[in-house]
This record gives structure tokens, C-alpha cells and sequence, in this order.
């Protein structure tokens, strides 16, 4: 069975603008190659012409999880349509906001 918190981590990379945005935190922040450093509405800003991934394999999972934090871990695998697989190691951390995990950074060193 898959955790609901890795579950919506591959919603970060297959889901639309709308599930992202679920998703985030407001103050989220993100480390994206080719993109640099993002905060905020400028991750939804450069992400919305952004074509989405089709699927992703999330490899090599770590979380460690204390007082209200999770920290993820893993190597991603993704695939478009008519483009080669795409590797990185990635980080994200969630925070529990009301009940409910939210993204709070999230980090793409590409590999290959």
C-alpha cells in the first residue's frame, strides 16, 4: 500500500496546475534545473505552460517524519509524451497544515 504523502508526490508531477496548487504551501519554495530558485505564486507563474509528466517512478524512497514534518527523498524517473525519460534525485518537505500535508520545498538535481 502507498502512503497518502507519497501519493501526493507523484501528484506534483502528474497532476495539473489545479492539484499543485492544492498541494503548496503558500511560502512553498522550489529548486527546479533551468528555472533556478522559486517561492510562491512564481512556481504556479512558471509551471502553468509547463507540460505535465505522464508518469513518474519515484525510486530509492527515504522519509523521515518529527513534530508535524516529512521529509521525502527518492529518484525520479519521468516520462512525456515524445520526449526521452527525464532522472533526479529529489527533496521535498510537507508540513501538516490543518490536518493535512503541504508542500513546503521541493528540490530536482537532474541525473544522466
Amino acid at each position: 500500500m502507498t502512503s497518502p504523502i507519497w501519493t501526493q508526490e507523484t501528484a506534483l508531477w502528474t497532476g495539473g496546475l489545479p492539484e499543485l496548487r492544492k498541494l503548496m504551501d503558500p511560502s512553498c519554495l522550489m529548486v527546479l534545473p533551468e528555472a533556478g530558485i522559486l517561492q510562491g505564486e512564481a512556481i504556479l507563474a512558471r509551471l502553468e505552460a509547463a507540460p505535465r509528466w505522464r508518469e513518474v517512478d519515484l525510486a530509492g524512497r527515504h522519509l523521515a517524519e518529527t513534530d508535524g514534518l516529512c521529509i521525502l527523498g527518492y529518484i525520479a524517473t519521468a516520462a512525456s509524451e515524445g520526449a526521452a525519460p527525464w532522472r533526479a534525485a529529489c527533496s521535498s518537505t510537507w508540513a501538516r497544515r490543518d490536518g493535512e500535508w503541504k508542500l513546503l520545498q521541493h528540490q530536482q538535481t537532474p541525473l544522466d
